[in-house]
């Protein structure tokens, strides 16, 4: 069935949309077992996952024709491997430092920081810095491992894990949440380790090759030598090996000092977590993790896995490490699952429209959609800001269906397929290209330039940006089914494959760019190195990525990457609850003062929360950024009991300071999950809104939001 038909077909059973994909029944829980003894030589890359059939695979550049161009900036060839170099890249990856700008800045597994020199690996258990406006990891050479004469390359990664390989005499499996970082040696080697501490005792442990290290600044590090071979300390920093060494060298920081925790670890030595398989099923993510060597492998659990891991096998007896997103609990086995629940979704808010609601909103919509410019010249000219208005048009268009108000909606309608036509027929001012070295979906301009449309050539933000085309696009094709042809479609499509690509067979584009399967939520930051590593600001436009993906997947019957996306939806927002909003989901994350001074984190790095913007320090841009854009995704992610708790506390301030009605605004409505009527009375005064609301989408918003 053509495309377009499919879409006509299903215009009717959205048009009270209100439900998420049917459930299909749940996979039982796969028995754990200890891995089968294995070398240590670290296994090659397997093919890529698939997590739903492909979007499409129809070729970029016979779709865009000579809107193909590579990107001025270059993978480097000498930091990945060839064969990795040929395929799509990653460009929002946890480990992206390790291929960008020279790849000496950190990368962060958790609960460790690595660096991959030339030469020398860096390990760091990072320790917190607590100050009124961030909370930081703090940096130091716990350990470095000197690999004289060799260059790394990274050679393999998968969705939760990256290797490194140095000039073949080394390989270094760096796995998310793995209790031990772990060096292979594949050539005889003579080993030597430094730390910018001082070493304080050195002691056996319970078999050869196993060593208890006292540091000066209270921790206790095991060293574990595979072949036995025995460590000595030199001078006051420095351990050197008897005898030269191959096979395994494994650092694992030993919480507590504690006997029960070193007894826990050496029984767990031979386990070398090198990577993992992820699935998901209707609402499961499953993460298989992939081990080389007898026994079962330590993996760290964060808050949010913590929370919700099926049948867990906790060791305790280990203890907890300190992260950034709070205490990492260890877990035991080859296989996590867990479940998130979905709450209902569609296209309408939670709750039905009154008569009344409907009544005023034909008058607010008739205004909006009155206002909407004809001249394509005064629309905004970047991928964002465009993606905004485009949105908040084809917002007021579904407002004004659902209303009644059917002229508005045709007029609303007609000018957002207007706006849009130039974008995909590629007649902008900077079109959109298929960037043939990177592998996605830049305009033009960026291409060539790092800093314009927020760093769009180097991959910023593309979740934000075209998440709200795809929430767009789903919105014209369910009011008019029989504008999707098939040409608009494959345009489309191009936008939402470049970040919400599920399928190892679209091989056009990397597996879901920005979404980070261990930490549950995306990265916005791009092809741009930190010291602190990734990050992201914007939870709610995250979500609307992911809810624009989700819809407009439903809307062309692609069922089963509906349901894909709408599980990542839904994990994004429990761990923006969990991660960006204090005293929300979980009430302990991180440290004063931080905590108590504060209701939310502006942006979150892997290893720093900072109470700021990239646009700036306004407290309302920092509580207002984190709920944008208002659709009925939103009620994922603000909910009752988390405003109640801090509305008198923060928000009311934060709103009445405002130095603009449009991010006070933002800030009020929020409100509305706890009271309507005065959030009413509050947004009455608004006679400006942000570029992607509208008096309509305001009000509407209030009218429908949940009150539980």
């Amino acid at each position: 069935m053509p495309l377009s038909d499919r879409v006509r077909r299903l215009a009717a059973r959205f048009a009270a949309a209100s439900g998420e994909p049917a459930a299909e029944p749940q996979s039982t829980p796969q028995e754990q077992r200890p891995a089968e003894p294995q070398s240590t030589e670290l296994l090659g890359q397997e093919a890529p996952v698939s997590l739903a059939a492909p979007w499409s695979t129809a070729d970029p550049r016979e779709i865009l024709g000579d809107r193909v161009a590579p990107n001025s900036y270059k993978i480097d060839r000498s930091l990945v491997s060839a064969p990795l170099a040929a395929q799509p890249m990653p460009t929002n990856a946890w480990w992206q430092n390790l291929v960008i700008e020279g790849g000496d800045q950190p990368v962060v597994t958790a609960p460790y920081m690595v660096k991959c020199l030339s030469g020398a690996v860096v390990v760091c258990a990072p320790t917190a810095l607590a100050e009124l406006k961030f909370v930081a990891s703090v940096w130091h050479d716990d350990w470095r491992i000197e690999l004289p004469g060799s260059q790394r390359s990274l050679v393999a990664f998968d969705a939760v894990s990256a290797t490194v390989d140095y000039s073949g005499a080394a390989s270094v499996p760096l796995a998310r949440g793995a209790v031990f970082t772990t060096v292979v040696l594949h050539t005889s080697t003579a080993l030597r380790l430094s730390t910018i501490h001082a070493i304080i005792g050195v002691r056996p442990g319970s078999a050869p090759g196993i060593w208890l290290v006292q540091l000066n600044n209270g921790a206790t590090w095991l060293v574990c030598c595979e072949g036995g071979a025995a460590l000595q300390q030199c001078g006051m920093s420095e351990l050197h090996s008897d005898t030269c060494v191959s096979g395994a060298v494994r650092l694992a920081l030993v919480p507590g000092n504690d006997d029960s925790a070193v007894e826990s670890l050496v029984a767990a030595r031979h386990a070398i977590v090198v990577g993992g398989d992820v699935a998901i099923h209707n609402s499961t993510f499953t993460i298989d993790w992939k081990v080389q060597g007898a026994g079962e492998p330590l993996v760290c659990a964060l808050p949010h896995h913590q929370s919700a891991l099926l049948e867990p096998q906790w060791a305790d007896d280990v203890g907890t490490y300190w992260f950034i997103k709070g205490q990492m609990r260890v877990a035991r086995g080859c296989q996590w699952r867990w479940r998130e629940d979905l709450e209902p979704l569609g296209f309408a808010g939670s709750t039905p429209l009154t008569d009344v609601h409907r009544a005023r909103l034909c008058e607010l919509v008739a205004a909006d959609a009155r206002e909407l410019p004809e001249d394509l010249a005064v629309l905004p000219q970047d991928p964002y800001f465009f993606g905004k208005a485009l949105a908040r048009a084809a917002r007021i268009a579904l407002i004004a269906d659902e209303a009644g108000a059917h002229e508005s909606r045709d007029l609303a309608l007609q000018r957002a397929c207007a706006w849009l036509e130039p974008w995909l027929a590629g007649t902008n001012r900077s079109p959109l290209v298929y960037d043939s070295e990177w592998h996605g979906i830049v305009s033009r301009a960026g291409l060539h330039d790092p800093h314009v449309d927020f760093g769009q050539g180097r991959y910023n933000d593309h979740h934000f940006h075209y998440g709200y085309f795809a929430y767009a696009a789903a919105a014209i094709l369910k009011l008019a089914p029989h504008w999707g042809t098939r040409a608009r479609l494959d345009q489309l499509d191009l936008l939402v494959r470049d970040f919400g690509n599920c399928s190892a067979h679209d091989t056009a584009f990397p597996l879901l760019r920005c979404f980070d399967f261990f930490d549950g939520h995306s990265w916005a930051a791009g092809l741009f190195p930190f010291a602190d590593s990734r990050n992201q600001e914007s939870t709610s436009e995250a979500i609307n990525a992911y809810y624009g993906a989700f819809l407009y997947a439903s809307v062309t019957d692609r069922h089963e990457i509906a349901t894909c996306m709408r599980a990542v939806l839904q994990l994004e927002a429990r761990t923006a609850r969990t991660y960006w909003h204090l005293d929300d989901l979980a009430a302990d994350i991180y440290p004063a003062p931080y905590a108590g001074s504060h209701a939310v984190v502006g942006i979150l790095w892997s290893s720093k929360v900072d109470y700021t913007t990239f646009f700036g320090n306004n407290p309302e841009y920092i509580y207002g950024i984190q709920l944008i854009p208002y659709t009925p995704a939103l009620a994922l992610l603000v909910k009752r009991q988390w405003i109640e708790r801090i509305w008198d506390k923060h928000l009311r301030a934060v709103a009445d300071g405002s130095e603009t009605e449009s991010w006070r605004e933002m800030i009020d409505l929020a409100y509305a999950v706890v009271d309507k009527p005065a959030t009413f009375e509050r947004i009455s005064r608004v006679s400006t809104h942000d570029d992607g609301n509208s008096a309509s989408n305001a009000y509407y918003w209030v009218a429908t939001a949940p009150l539980n």
